[in-house]
């Protein structure tokens, strides 16, 4: 079995995004996102005979010593995609082309399996990872907590104007309320502009991508940002005004998408991974009736990756 990373130009583009199905963190058009950041779309994959076995999408960041590859960036994971490989190999199969990152000098790796394609017999470091998952399966679904059900409600008499994005018309006020969540959080938001102006005009042709603003009186209140990942729909960002948040626009913008994604057949609400000590977080999604779903991010890093 040969394993060979390609470049995006060089990529079986097309295989890959039928391999990816509705796995958007897999498709190549979320990959391409990540060229605003610097980062470099690659695939990882193995082959034998002429027959394509398994594919790993990553970003890779840095240069020289110093680079590093991420499956996918910030908490988002890419899948294994399989072509050819006979189902009683596939195991063997996904452990050699992991194994093989470790023979490309980056300085780090980390690979966020959240589909638990992979055990602990690779040759990585482990570092368990979790998040929420609401099932929203029932045409009756509700948040099981009485007040947030409450603030919902509130919210849903305030007059509020939630509708899709618009970058032409939002992108200002939008980066206005990332620079509130900046200083709020005391931390620099990994995101630029260009990177959700890209992801802005990705979503005019990507039905995958759901992204909301809310507005009061026209003035901006709130916006979401979420993705449909296969039988989920994840709520990846929230940037919002704290100056308005009476109007309670962080609990009915979910809700809504929630329920609309249930009419869609969507299954699950996926909240997103919270930080080891943020008991706060945890406490607000188990109100939504979130169930802890554990998984592993395996990581790798040479001694210039222990040391920086």
């Amino acid at each position: 079995m040969n394993v060979n990373r390609l470049e995006f130009a060089d990529a079986p583009i097309e295989l890959i995004d039928r391999l990816a199905g509705n796995c958007f963190f897999s498709s190549t058009s979320f990959a391409k996102l990540w060229s605003s950041l610097g980062g470099i779309p690659v695939y990882w994959m193995a082959d034998e005979n002429g027959k394509i076995l398994v594919i790993l999408p990553g970003i890779e960041f840095g240069k020289g010593i110093f680079r590093r590859f991420q499956s996918m960036p910030n908490g988002c994971y890419a899948r294994l995609l399989y072509g050819e490989a006979e189902h009683d190999h596939l195991s063997k199969c996904s452990k050699q082309l992991v194994d093989s990152l470790n023979q490309e000098r980056y300085a780090k790796v980390y690979i966020n399996d959240f589909y638990n394609s992979l055990d602990n017999s690779c040759n990585y470091g482990v570092e368990p990872c979790a998040t929420y998952l609401v099932d929203i399966s029932s045409p009756d679904w509700e948040p099981p907590d009485s007040k947030l059900r409450q603030q919902i409600h509130k919210a849903q008499r305030e007059g509020l104007r939630i509708e899709p994005f618009d970058s032409s018309r939002h992108m200002g006020d939008f980066m206005k309320l990332v620079r509130l969540h900046e200083k709020r959080r005391n931390v620099r938001s990994p995101y630029v502009q260009g990177f959700f102006e890209a992801l802005a005009e990705l979503s005019c042709k990507d039905d995958r991508i759901h992204w909301l603003w809310c507005a009061f009186d026209n003035k901006p209140v709130a916006s979401s940002i979420f993705f449909r990942e296969g039988h989920s729909i994840i709520h990846w960002q929230m940037y919002y005004d704290e100056a308005m948040s009476h109007h309670q626009a962080t609990k009915l913008i979910p809700y809504q998408v929630a329920k609309e994604a249930q009419k869609k057949g969507i299954k699950k609400l996926n909240l997103g991974a919270s930080p080891p000590d943020a008991e706060g977080a945890e406490f607000y999604k188990a109100k939504w009736g979130g169930e802890k779903y554990a998984y592993n991010c395996y990581v790798h890093k040479n001694l210039l990756g222990h040391l920086w």
